[in-house]
């Protein structure tokens, strides 16, 4: 069973780009894999990397602040990320190694607080 076996976590966002403003959450914001910035939504992704295999676990759609609806409540990437690996630790997954770019360790809201508080070795990526 997957649960019991350790696994390599990979934290990362993926945008989306879209046109006009129709679409929840959607605005201009960095699209990585357009290099650029673009109307576009977000999503913050964890994957588990197993025997040389890369699968999804988890996923978030980033909630802009400007573009927040009734009921929502506005999180940081880091933050959602911090209640991803807390979510899939309490449902069993174990991580031997967590990884994530530099959005996560040099933000406001610092993810490595939460790494170091979950006592779990982790590589984020320098700027």
């Amino acid at each position: 069973m997957l649960r019991r076996r350790p696994i390599v976590l990979i934290i990362d966002e993926t945008g989306d780009q879209k046109k006009g403003n129709k679409t929840d959450y959607v605005k201009r914001q960095y699209i990585g894999n357009l290099g650029k910035t673009d109307n576009g939504r977000v999503a913050v992704t964890a994957y588990a990397v197993l025997s040389g295999m890369t699968f999804p676990l988890m996923f978030e759609i980033s909630k802009p602040r400007e573009r927040l609806q009734p009921g929502d409540k506005y999180l940081t990437k880091p933050e959602i990320a911090a209640r991803m690996m807390r979510e899939l630790q309490s449902m069993g997954f174990r991580f031997n190694l967590v990884l994530a770019d530099s959005l996560y360790g040099e933000s406001g809201t610092n993810l490595i607080q939460v790494l170091n508080e979950l006592n779990l070795n982790f590589l984020v990526a320098p700027r």
